[in-house]
């Protein structure tokens, strides 16, 4: 009986198997339009997982990011800010499941990523801009005095989209999709959608997708805008390391009468270090 039971937990713990002493490359590209006008923003780093006494180390070095992140909400913003740390490594502790449970030099590295998003507030004398840069100063004194806790999880996010050995544990009992509530960003800002989740096993790995729709509207001093907003995300992970190796999310505004108002697409790959980009 004993012996079932703890093959029952070892079966239902999530697989946590990084390669070890290997060299990743990690590319996000995101695309956003609005109109007119694409910018187009490039982020590659490097990750490299070694195994520790608790569970692992992973060092992540970042290249130059080209311009072009948004600049005007905070997660844009700190994305941007992680320009900050280019040419630099940077280290973290995880413990056995792929919990972020430290970050080396901690201070240092928070004060380079401040420095980054502050480097990001436009110089002007013009209204426009003066009301940019002080949206953009608020949001990084905000960031500054946030209590170590949340500095770490912030810089975790280097590598915690990378890290979902649960979602291999949840694939090894099939279940229908199911709804959701998720969070979604668009050009009149935040807000949540209604959607459908869904787990599949295929040959080549894990896949979670997310589909979702709803409307969103802001008050401005012309009057209420409204919109609707759609979000459809994929994941794909790899069962034998529990590691996210593509994600793609695309997040479209339409306006009342279904055109194409703004669109973002974001996509992330992992890969060996030198290996082609699909």
């Amino acid at each position: 009986m004993i012996g079932a039971i703890l093959l029952m937990a070892a079966q239902a713990a999530p697989a946590f198997a990084p390669p070890l002493d290997r060299s990743l490359t990690m590319t996000t590209e995101t695309v956003r339009s609005a109109g007119p006008t694409t910018r187009r923003f490039v982020a590659r780093r490097t990750v490299r997982f070694s195994a520790a006494p608790d569970g692992y180390r992973v060092t992540i070095t970042l290249d130059a990011a080209t311009p072009g992140e948004a600049d005007s909400d905070p997660a844009g913003l700190l994305r941007a800010g992680f320009a900050g740390l280019a040419g630099r490594t940077v280290v973290l502790q995880l413990d056995r499941a792929g919990a972020v449970t430290g970050v080396d030099d901690l201070p240092a590295i928070w004060r380079a990523i401040i420095e980054g998003m502050g480097a990001m507030a436009p110089v002007g004398t013009d209204p426009a801009t003066q009301a940019h840069a002080a949206r953009v100063r608020a949001i990084v004194a905000t960031l500054a005095a946030q209590p170590e806790a949340a500095q770490r999880r912030m810089i975790a996010s280097l590598v915690t989209p990378l890290i979902a050995p649960e979602l291999v544990a949840e694939a090894a009992t099939p279940a229908p999709p199911r709804a959701v509530r998720v969070p979604a960003g668009s050009i009149y800002g935040q807000t949540e959608l209604d959607g459908l989740r869904a787990v599949r096993s295929r040959p080549d790995g894990i896949e979670v997708s997310v589909s979702a729709t709803g409307p969103i509207a802001v008050t401005t001093p012309e009057g209420t805008a409204s919109a609707r907003i759609t979000l459809e995300t994929l994941r794909r992970i790899d069962p034998q390391t529990g590691l996210v190796v593509e994600s793609r999310e695309r997040v479209e505004t339409l306006t009342p009468d279904g055109a194409l108002q703004s669109e973002r697409l974001t996509v992330t790959h992992l890969q060996p270090a030198g290996g082609t980009e699909r």
